[in-house]
């Protein structure tokens, strides 16, 4: 095995948890971060098998179910009531159930984690500020919050610095993508639902409405939205839209982290450049619906970390074994974004619901259930399909 310097520019959970695989496949990476610590918030919630798999292989399991929720079942419902569940623990594997918690949580365990394996890691409060060729290797130059800058030069850049990848930009790397139609927002309340451990969907003609466990007996509640819409969200129109299309009675000054979005998909033209990797939102942006974006990120994070791990001392082997790598990446990377847009299909307003319901009740028995399953739970990208 070769010991390499892995620059890891963006420490969110897809840089944090590349971190932790480099240290585990024995490497030594090197994080870069603008922040100063762990974001706040809960934006991302759902961990899938095969992200809970990387979990575990890094000895990290056990602190993120003490912190989160089993999500072992999800219910679907119509307008005139249950149309039928799925069932995770058909699934095959360890770990048949997708497991709830919020991302600022997620991001205080890899921070933690990475910080008691490889002190001194993270370098945080570093913006990058431009990339290079310097005497036939890449130069990577960061500046601090006093202004002071740093130059490195690294063996490997993993670029994990988002959808508005510094790097991408930098390396002239194409980015192409859209906004779907129709916006969503979401916010998390206590819990005054039967659910349990459930999670919920509800398909009303006006449009979607998910409803998600949380730890601390609070629910996660998104909604598409009734028309187009800007940035800005109030709880009242949030929990108006809820109340509307499911029944379930909520109050407005409940909610925290009320917020709007939309739902994007880009990819990357490649995802690697010589020596270069792209990661998580630098290389792909999936829809939210879903929640496949971190799992995704996540699981080729691992898979480049033992890529470089695999690879020989030559620079020649590093980059080949990042560009095939890229290639299996990338790959996953469109059946992922393909996957969301079915689970958009299933959730946007319909001036003949009936039709859906009938075709969700067909999806929800057996054997297309475990199917379904399957395909929810983020098993089998590696196939493309």
């Amino acid at each position: 095995m070769v010991d390499r310097n892995v620059t890891i520019v963006g420490g969110g959970p897809v840089g944090l948890l590349a971190a932790l695989a480099a240290v585990a496949e024995g490497l030594t990476p090197h994080v870069f971060e603008r922040r100063t610590g762990p974001r706040g918030g809960s934006r991302s919630i759902g961990v899938h098998p095969p992200a809970l798999e990387i979990l575990e292989r890094l000895g990290l399991l056990s602190r993120f179910v003490a912190n989160g929720v089993l999500v072992r079942r999800g219910l679907a419902f119509g307008e005139d009531g249950p149309l039928g569940a799925i069932d995770f623990g058909s699934c095959r594997g360890m770990h048949r159930y997708v497991l709830t918690i919020p991302q600022r949580d997620t991001e205080s365990i890899l921070w933690e984690a990475l910080e008691a394996r490889a002190p001194g890691a993270v370098t945080a409060g570093w913006d990058l500020l431009d990339i290079h060729d310097h005497a036939g290797r890449l130069r990577l130059s960061f500046r601090d919050l006093e202004g002071r800058r740093r130059h490195v030069d690294p063996d490997v850049v993993l670029a994990c610095d988002g959808k508005r990848s510094r790097i991408r930009a930098f390396l002239g790397m194409g980015f192409r993508g859209a906004e779907y139609e129709g916006g969503y927002a979401m916010a998390d309340f206590p819990d005054t639902t039967k659910f349990g451990a459930d999670a919920a969907i509800f398909l009303n003609p006006r449009g979607l409405v998910e409803s998600f466990p949380l730890p601390g007996r609070m629910r996660r509640w998104v909604i598409r939205r009734d028309a187009e819409h800007d940035e800005f969200v109030t709880a009242d129109e949030i929990v108006e839209t809820i109340n509307e299309r499911t029944h379930h009675r909520l109050q407005p000054a409940d909610a925290v982290d009320a917020s709007a979005f939309r739902a994007e998909r880009y990819l990357a033209s490649s995802l690697s450049h010589g020596a270069v990797a792209l990661a998580g939102d630098a290389a792909h942006v999936v829809s939210p619906i879903g929640g496949q974006g971190m799992n995704l990120g996540w699981i080729g994070a691992a898979q480049i970390v033992h890529a470089l791990a695999c690879a020989d001392a030559d620079a020649a082997s590093v980059e080949s074994a990042l560009h095939v790598d890229a290639a299996q990446r990338r790959r996953a990377a469109r059946a992922a974004i393909r996957r969301a847009e079915v689970n958009m299909w299933l959730g946007r307003p319909m001036d003949q619901p009936r039709l859906r319901e009938r075709f969700v009740r067909a999806l929800l028995g057996r054997p297309a259930a475990d199917v379904l399953a399957h395909v929810f739970t983020m098993r089998g990208l590696a196939w493309g399909v």
